[in-house]
């Protein structure tokens, strides 16, 4: 037996077919809002590291010693792969978190306005402090995290926190500096 199609009701049978499988693919896209606790930590850190990055550029300009060019030559590239993972992880998930101001990353007025030997200990003395901030931002990321990803970036990235914190601990011991 032969049924005629009728290319409406055939037209309608497609639709019905391809319905779910356009719903379950829109689902699996569709962005989910960061937590407030990621927001706070993609601020905090994007903030910090480019302020590292713009502070680190400032020690290879004005810095005296080789150890704080050298240091800050560090913070330039170190913050600005971290910058720039954290930057693609965040895009990846489609969030819209806007960047720091350019006034909030800017280098201390302390640094900036300092071009003598009094430099290198105002540098070391705000990596120092920065950097032990930097290291429990991240470390509480890492354990706490609600987004999975997120809490895998920080762990990542904790190890080379550390070893700056270590470093920048053992050039103000070097130049005599209390932290």
């Amino acid at each position: 037996m032969f049924i005629s199609r009728n290319n409406t009701t055939m037209k309608k049978l497609i639709i019905l077919l391809l319905i779910p499988g356009v719903l379950s693919t829109y689902a699996q896209t569709s962005v989910t809002a960061p937590d407030t606790a990621t927001v706070n930590f993609v601020t905090q850190a994007s903030k910090g590291g480019m302020t590292e990055v713009n502070t680190g550029k400032l020690a290879i300009s004005k810095g005296k010693s080789a150890d704080v060019k050298a240091f800050g030559a560090r913070m330039v590239a170190d913050h600005s792969n971290a910058n720039y993972e954290l930057t693609q992880l965040v895009n990846s998930k489609g969030w819209h978190i806007p960047p720091p101001a350019p006034a909030d990353v800017a280098p201390d007025a302390m640094l900036t306005g300092n071009s003598d030997a009094g430099f290198d200990k105002n540098y070391v003395t705000m990596m120092v402090q920065d950097h032990k901030k930097t290291v429990a931002l991240f470390q509480n990321a890492a354990a706490n995290a609600p987004d999975p990803a997120i809490k895998a970036f920080a762990a990542k990235t904790l190890p080379v926190l550390q070893q700056h914190l270590t470093s920048i601990q053992a050039i103000a011991t070097k130049m005599g500096i209390a932290y």
